[in-house]
């Protein structure tokens, strides 16, 4: 939970936002402008490639995946793209303009778990608006912003076709380049600001994946803490009952479901589920169960309250924790709109369900 009572949220960019001047819900922008074709060559002739060195850290599951060169020969052009997995890519561009027809390419094949409908996968991404020969521009990246990108799986995806198709067979520890000209964006190609014949191109790692609760849960031997019942199904939101004692004064940490994912580390985007009481009076202030999806944050960096980023980091994903915040580690101020007052005690559960 974060100190402004909103959960933060990575998201790729999405295809019916491409008018928006960031280009994507993370706000990435930082100087690179909107899908904006030039208003004439001179201005086109100014655009050029930004490219940074920034790395990002890489999941333990798909630690020692080869970096080098792939280059992708066509009848006509090649594009070669360098740099590791999970790295900060760089492109060498071919000088024509943009394809007609797009394509999907596969520069890394991973040996991870494949994914499937209904997963969540955590991808890092980098993307630019190529408009002709020698032509393009970055517009925005995730290795530069430092967090992996959460993705839905199936059903709604990201609303560029190419890029959800090719997920839906990835595994972890794929790296795809894909080339989307304007004419597969369908209806919303009228929506945008791009011209008939640009292209979005994307180089995407596919990093890790949501993980689900497996195993039964393990009881709290304390009666002086709370008492945490799960659901019938494992996932599900479970009863939280709150005795009638005094809090502790420090924070507690209890595994109640020892997970089998990655280790999670300072730095990364979580994906959980959670809900938060006070103590005081045993009011549930938030859920993402009762709010009906999950939670994407940073983790030990800030961007949360203290006593988040002291308990959910080195946390084994696929875990479910019961934590007990004392006020200077929640909100030592209180925080009126949840009800929270200065010097309350909060409760949460927490499942860990993902980490990038």
């Amino acid at each position: 939970m974060s100190d402004s009572d909103k959960t933060p949220s990575v998201k790729l960019p999405d295809a019916r936002d491409i008018s928006r001047t960031s280009f994507t819900p993370h706000g990435i922008n930082r100087g690179k402008g909107s899908l904006k074709r030039p208003a004439n060559k001179a201005e086109l002739r100014k655009r050029r490639i930004k490219q940074t060195g920034i790395g990002v850290l890489v999941l333990a599951v798909v630690a020692g995946v080869g970096g080098g060169a792939w280059a992708l020969t066509r009848p006509e052009e090649d594009f070669t793209v360098t740099g590791a997995f999970g790295k900060d890519p760089k492109i060498s561009w071919p000088e024509v303009e943009p394809y007609a027809k797009g394509k999907t390419e596969k520069l890394i094949s991973g040996s991870g778990d494949a994914l499937k409908d209904g997963d969540t996968a955590f991808v890092h991404f980098e993307t630019y608006q190529w408009t002709g020969a020698k032509e393009h521009e970055e517009k925005s990246s995730s290795y530069t912003d430092g967090s992996a990108t959460t993705l839905p799986v199936g059903g709604e995806g990201s609303g560029f076709k190419r890029l959800d198709d090719a997920v839906k067979t990835a595994k972890i520890g794929d790296r795809y380049l894909l080339t989307i000209p304007v004419s597969e964006l369908g209806e919303t190609a009228e929506q945008t600001e791009l011209a008939k014949d640009d292209n979005v191109v994307f180089v995407l790692d596919v990093v890790s994946k949501q993980y689900e609760l497996t195993g039964e849960q393990t009881a709290v031997d304390d009666d002086s803490l709370p008492k945490v019942t799960a659901a019938e199904k494992i996932g599900d939101a479970p009863t939280v009952e709150i005795p009638k004692t005094d809090p502790p004064k420090e924070l507690v940490v209890k595994t109640l479901i020892k997970g089998t994912g990655p280790v999670t580390a300072k730095g990364q985007t979580l994906v959980t589920n959670y809900a938060g009481k006070i103590w005081r009076n045993g009011k549930e202030f938030d859920s993402s169960w009762t709010n009906g999806s999950t939670a994407s944050f940073p983790i030990g960096t800030g961007g949360v309250i203290p006593g988040w980023d002291k308990a959910l980091v080195g946390v084994t994903v696929g875990s479910r924790l019961l934590l007990v915040i004392p006020s200077e580690d929640g909100y030592a101020d209180g925080n009126e709109s949840a009800g929270i007052e200065k010097g309350d005690t909060l409760v949460f559960v927490v499942d860990v369900l993902g980490a990038a």
